[in-house]
């Protein structure tokens, strides 16, 4: 993503279909495995002066429109950062996938 000729944001996926489900409230990741296929989020990073502006939700529906899924259907590699959690979070408050 570009904003004034500078880039503020990316990310980075792949397809793949080994997840298990992580709750987002408590922090706890649960028995259940999934071999659907989804795209996931290698990487994510969004410039400082841009960061909780919205930047990196646009990155993640981008994706996930690109795929053809909703976001609580993508998947995120692990580990993920704190700043990541709190995207996460954000926009998928029921919880995510992992791999």
């Amino acid at each position: 993503m570009k904003a004034n000729g500078h880039v503020i944001g990316y990310l980075a996926a792949h397809d793949t279909s080994k997840h298990c489900s992580w709750d987002l409230v408590d922090g706890s990741r649960s028995g259940d495995q999934d071999d659907t296929l989804r795209p996931r989020i290698i990487l994510i990073w969004v410039a400082d002066a841009y960061r909780r502006r919205g930047v990196g939700a646009a990155l993640v529906q981008a994706l996930t429109d690109d795929f053809g899924c909703q976001i609580a259907d993508m998947s995120w590699s692990t580990p993920i950062s704190n700043a990541g959690r709190r995207l996460a979070r954000r926009v998928s408050p029921e919880g995510i996938w992992v791999s």
